[in-house]
């Protein structure tokens, strides 16, 4: 008698505590789905305003763009020189952007002519600063084989050059 009792004792905080559960995750999914309402409602604003915007969006037509493609002139061997003496050399690795892939096809078969006249360019210019002619002016050199690459070319088909490493020996 006093087992069924406690059983029954036992039974009634089960009940209860299931309820409480049903209670809290009924709770739970309403404020969720409201709060997830509320910012849709936020965020996306009414529908009339969104096909004002994709028509905005249609008007504006951009040009497709090309990708930048890159063109490797590895191990450029360039003497430092000051006043017809030859300090020392510098080997520099450069990188040419191009746009699109027959640029860069047209860049690569080139390529033999642009270093040709790389090297007699630097054979008789400076490539160093003026108050310090063993330290390389990277901008000067940037912007001097840009020149030289589309002068090369007939046609200004390099966009950046950049200097991915330099040496000097």
């Amino acid at each position: 008698m006093a087992d069924e009792t406690e059983d029954k004792a036992e039974d009634a905080p089960k009940k209860g505590s299931k309820k409480l559960l049903i209670i809290g995750l009924l709770l739970g999914l309403l404020l969720g789905g409201g709060g997830g309402a509320g910012a849709f409602m936020m965020m996306g604003g009414s529908g009339e305003e969104h096909v004002e915007e994709t028509d905005h969006k249609e008007a504006v037509v951009e040009e497709p763009k090309t990708d930048p493609q890159f063109v490797k002139l590895e191990r450029m061997t360039l003497p430092l020189v000051k006043n017809n003496k030859v300090l020392g050399q510098m080997m520099i690795d450069f990188s040419l952007e191009v746009e699109g892939t027959e640029n860069k096809m047209t860049v690569i078969r080139n390529l033999p002519e642009i270093r040709d006249a790389m090297l007699r360019h630097y054979s008789d210019t400076s490539l160093g600063k003026a108050d310090s002619p063993r330290s390389v002016d990277y901008p000067r050199l940037k912007k001097a084989l840009k020149k030289i690459s589309n002068k090369s070319l007939h046609e200004p088909l390099v966009k950046r050059v950049m200097v991915v490493q330099a040496r000097q020996f």
